[in-house]
């Protein structure tokens, strides 16, 4: 079972966010060495961040936030930047990988005005 996330930003979280992302929590030496891949999934349905062949983070397609109400039902507490208009559900895995996964989501989400929130 994955690890799931929510990333809650102003814009949406999109393949060029994602290159961004491996781009700012990598260094340099370790983009050099080692072999990444940002794929967009059927269509645009969801993107995958793979390094060294395992797949560290998926994202699905950025959906508009719905209403307080609606995500308080679905999420509980949980909070969101007051001018998030975009959120997307993003997996990682539990692997040790799963760590640079979590750590691009944030990455990614800080970049486009938000916040990522780690589910479990």
């Amino acid at each position: 079972m994955p690890r799931s996330s929510v990333a809650f930003t102003r814009e949406p979280i999109d393949i060029a966010a994602l290159a961004e992302a491996v781009s700012a929590v990598l260094t340099p030496e370790e983009l050099a060495a080692t072999p990444i891949e940002v794929r967009p999934l059927d269509d645009g349905a969801a993107a995958q961040v793979v390094m060294l062949d395992r797949v560290v983070l998926t994202v699905l397609r950025p959906r508009l936030l719905p209403s307080p109400a609606e995500i308080a039902r679905v999420y509980g507490g949980m909070e969101r930047p007051a001018d998030a208009g975009w959120m997307s559900d993003c997996y990682t895995t539990w692997e040790p990988e799963g760590v640079i996964g979590v750590r691009l989501i944030e990455a990614a989400a800080t970049a486009r005005g938000g916040a990522a929130v780690h589910l479990g």
